[in-house]
């Protein structure tokens, strides 16, 4: 019924704007998933409060000022903590020249550090000669207001390479018995190694002790202080200086350094160490990063899939109602305009010229109307006693592209013919010209097909 019709229609309708609106709601949340997702797998692995490197004002907290002092004279210079950089320090290195007036003459030793605060050191080991000039010192409370260097085998030093000195040098400062040093006391300068492990010699002495010659500015109050490499690890002790030239000083290498911290015992860390922990903790937040990561891109993969697929159910849903709609709205009109059809105004009839119909009119459409006998598949029913007349004889419509009728025979025992006696072959559609005429079994059923303005009123029955 048409009342139903309409009903599932309206309904079609309003699924399609509910499925539309929900597409639409859906769309925004898919895109934003998909850019959250873009934004996720843009992410890349930042090491956190990792160092490979060090500047030379981080080292200076590695330099402490040496004072060995009596009755107002004295001698001063610079060390450097060795030990673990992470923990408290209490082990410093210097020249054995520096504590010489101690060790020799009893003058009182002190080693300062920040805010006026000092230690009185144990003279853990001492050698001044031809054969190395160094001092090992220990206070007796560790301390955390300065860290351990971190050691570089010297024997990986080439020359070119660039060197910082750091220590407290007289030039930079008025040295008198009241002078208090701390960080800002101390002097950084800087230069490039010119020879490796070199054994100095001049003005009659010689030295069998290895070092670097570089052009680093020292002076007195440099000796004992560390010389560092461009990242900020200890190669040297800063220990000559030639009379004869600024430019041209010289620093016992670390590899001279280390094996006597290493026959007294004293730990400290080389720079491979400190680079494969670095690196090993770096490797383990980079796997921590990854699975997280991988997690997250995870998790806004599904989000992008379940919004996409919301979007895209939606889209399905409104489409299939529409060509629902579209084809109930089709079939539903019984005028089926065609692709190249222009509407002339005139309708199609079927008009019944001899027998039982004779003198009847039938509207013909795009629409199939079928002959015969049989009254639940006909539109033209035959009463059953008419001789000649299948059950279902044949079947017309009209093709409103080509303005012309469509005749078939659909398997009638006595046939089908036309109006030139030719016999139609059982399915197989026959153009038919409005004016034409053809005939059921004989003559004594026949009907005429046309096209007339208005509903055919003026057409007269043809013998």
């Amino acid at each position: 019924m048409k009342w139903v019709r309409r009903i599932f229609m309206f309904l079609l309708i309003v699924a399609i704007a509910g499925s539309g609106f929900m597409a639409f709601r859906n769309f925004k949340p898919w895109r934003d998933a998909q850019d959250e997702l873009d934004e996720i797998k843009s992410e890349s692995f930042q090491a956190k409060d990792v160092k490979k490197a060090f500047t030379p004002d981080e080292n200076q907290k590695s330099v402490a000022f040496v004072l060995c002092l009596q009755n107002g004279s004295g001698s001063c210079g610079s060390s450097y903590a060795v030990g673990d950089p992470d923990g408290k320090v209490q082990y410093f290195v210097t020249n054995g020249h520096v504590v010489q007036d101690h060790v020799e003459n009893g003058y009182d030793i002190a080693i300062y550090f920040d805010d006026l605060e000092y230690q009185v050191p144990e003279v853990v080991f001492y050698q001044y000669d031809q054969n190395l000039d160094m001092a090992i010192l220990k206070i007796p409370e560790p301390i955390d207001s300065r860290k351990a260097v971190i050691i570089r085998d010297s024997d990986e030093v080439v020359t070119g390479e660039k060197c910082t000195a750091i220590g407290y040098p007289d030039k930079s400062m008025d040295f008198d018995g009241n002078f208090i040093g701390d960080i800002n006391g101390q002097t950084v300068s800087s230069g490039v190694i010119s020879k490796v492990n070199f054994t100095p010699s001049y003005q009659g002495y010689n030295f069998y002790y290895k070092t670097f010659q570089h052009d680093t500015f020292i002076s007195h109050g440099n000796s004992g202080g560390p010389l560092l490499d461009e990242n900020g690890f200890f190669i040297a002790m800063n220990t000559l200086g030639n009379p004869e030239s600024e430019s041209v000083n010289f620093s016992i290498v670390s590899n001279e350094i280390t094996a006597k911290l290493d026959e007294y015992g004293i730990k400290y860390k080389t720079s491979k160490e400190y680079l494969k922990e670095i690196d090993k903790k770096i490797e383990s937040e980079q796997k921590k990063f990854d699975k997280k990561h991988d997690a997250a891109v995870e998790d806004a993969e599904a989000e992008v899939t379940e919004t996409r697929n919301k979007f895209l159910l939606f889209c399905a849903i409104a489409a299939a109602c529409a060509v629902v709609l579209l084809i109930l709205f089709i079939v539903g009109n019984k005028k089926v305009v065609m692709v190249g059809e222009q509407d002339d105004g005139k309708k199609s009839f079927l008009y019944c010229t001899k027998g039982v119909f004779a003198g009847q009119k039938y509207e013909v459409t795009g629409q199939t109307m079928t002959i015969g006998r049989d009254q639940h598949s006909c539109t033209i029913v035959f009463p059953e006693e008419t001789p000649g007349i299948s059950s279902n004889h044949c079947s017309i419509y009209f093709d409103a592209r080509t303005k012309a009728f469509i005749l078939t025979d659909n398997g009638s025992t006595y046939g089908t013919y036309l109006s030139d006696g030719r016999k139609l072959t059982k399915g197989v559609p026959e153009q038919l010209l409005p004016g034409s005429t053809f005939a059921l079994a004989d003559k004594a059923n026949e009907f005429m097909v046309d096209r007339e303005e208005g509903d055919g009123k003026n057409k007269k029955n043809k013998s």
